[in-house]
């Protein structure tokens, strides 16, 4: 059975999420791609600092083990049991 922050996130490909890193920088952009390391991609991704945006990307990749957490938008997530 898969376990459910990956479940949650599958849901969550092609919503906003926000990604912290363990370095402190964050990034918002949409969630194009996940795999089972939390290795992710976001398409139109911007960097933010103090909330508001610094720089913008294109498209980012994000290596799962840097990642302190990811916020999707719960709004845009279809629930199926």
């Amino acid at each position: 059975m898969e376990n459910q922050p990956i479940r949650i996130l599958r849901k969550a490909i092609d919503g906003i999420v926000l990604i912290k890193l363990k370095d402190g920088k964050e990034y918002r952009g949409r969630l194009k791609e996940i795999d089972v390391y939390m290795n992710l991609v976001l398409e139109g991704a911007e960097e933010l600092e103090d909330g508001k945006p610094t720089s913008k990307f294109g498209e980012v990749l994000i290596r799962g083990n840097n990642i302190l957490y990811i916020k999707p938008d719960l709004s845009q997530i279809i629930w199926e049991s």
